[in-house]
């Protein structure tokens, strides 16, 4: 017999997106339980689940049978299942320039800020790229070198990304020659 860890391996090397996973394995079982299943299965170390499970304990009480999608999706979008990833030094270098370009915004929008920082853990860099291209400098802020981090940004995320990928080398010529118009 497999345990919760083992089936939710299964599953995701069967395609499925975690919360699908999450919610197919919770049904009958302990939501929490599941959920470190679900992030062992990923290799998300324990400490690490537990962690990013915290404060969440009491929402388990709310949830009722029947609602195991709903608790995936939401565990889903609280980050609980991301995947952080070491990328090469390239990669590292575009993901700290976009980090400074955030910071040389002046203030960001919480959400926003939220969906960036996961998308440059989990090392989805064209699409943190794109996003922060398009984001309003504030009053506060430092147009000047948000622009020049974001162009250096995209000079080096254009080498780095594997040639084979031009759905995201199209977004991101797009999203640099977007960010060379901007107004230092």
């Amino acid at each position: 017999m497999t345990g919760p860890a083992d089936r939710a391996r299964q599953a995701l090397a069967s395609g499925l997106p975690p919360a699908e996973v999450y919610a197919a394995l919770a049904v009958g079982a302990g939501f929490r339980d599941t959920a470190l299943a679900v992030c062992d299965a990923l290799g998300i170390p324990r400490a690490d689940a537990e962690h990013r499970l915290r404060g969440t304990e009491e929402l388990w009480g709310d949830f009722a049978p029947g609602d195991e999608e709903l608790a995936g999706e939401l565990l889903d979008l609280a980050a609980v299942f991301d995947v952080h990833v070491t990328l090469d030094e390239p990669g590292e270098q575009v993901r700290r320039l976009l980090g400074r370009s955030m910071g040389a915004l002046g203030g960001i929008g919480s959400g926003a800020a939220f969906s960036i920082s996961r998308k440059l853990a989990t090392g989805r860099l064209p699409e943190a790229y794109t996003v922060l291209v398009g984001l309003p400098v504030r009053d506060r802020g430092d147009p000047a070198r948000y622009r020049a981090e974001l162009i250096a940004a995209g000079e080096l995320l254009a080498d780095w990304l594997p040639p084979d990928d031009q759905e995201a080398a199209g977004r991101v010529r797009e999203a640099r020659e977007r960010c060379a118009r901007r107004d230092p």
